[in-house]
């Protein structure tokens, strides 16, 4: 294979995953959960917000725009952001989801108790998790008969 070629299709892969990578974004802003993945790579601003779904903005009265790049010490009180941090860091060293109960609501609003589910993860071969998802649920309805 000619090397013009190659350099072509490395574009071309390149252009593709850009696309993906796109996609997914939307995919998960769209999503009827609040949802968010922070950034934890880094140690001074860890857990700046990646991705935030747009039931997270309504959630919080926040945009996308606000919030990514920042993380909860920026958004938040600091009594919440400190319980956050606390129980995010605990996630990560721990290395499994956890489902816990924490402080959701809008940040004039009172915040009451909702389960949040976290995940960490890990980008290729890093040897610690440096990435966490998080999402609520919400609560289960049986059918109705």
């Amino acid at each position: 294979m000619a090397f013009e070629e190659t350099i072509q299709m490395v574009k071309y892969a390149r252009r593709r995953d850009d696309r993906l990578v796109e996609s997914i974004k939307q995919f998960l802003y769209l999503m009827p959960n609040v949802l968010f993945l922070k950034d934890y790579t880094d140690e001074v601003t860890g857990g700046a917000y990646v991705i935030v779904s747009r039931e997270w903005e309504r959630m919080y009265d926040l945009t996308r725009e606000a919030a990514i790049g920042k993380n909860d010490f920026d958004l938040f009180p600091k009594q919440i952001a400190d319980a956050r941090r606390t129980d995010e860091i605990h996630t990560l060293g721990f290395g499994r989801m956890v489902t816990k109960v924490d402080m959701v609501g809008t940040r004039y609003n009172a915040f009451k108790p909702t389960r949040v589910s976290l995940i960490p993860l890990k980008v290729g071969d890093e040897p610690r998790y440096s990435y966490l998802a998080g999402f609520t649920l919400p609560p289960y309805k049986a059918w109705e008969e």
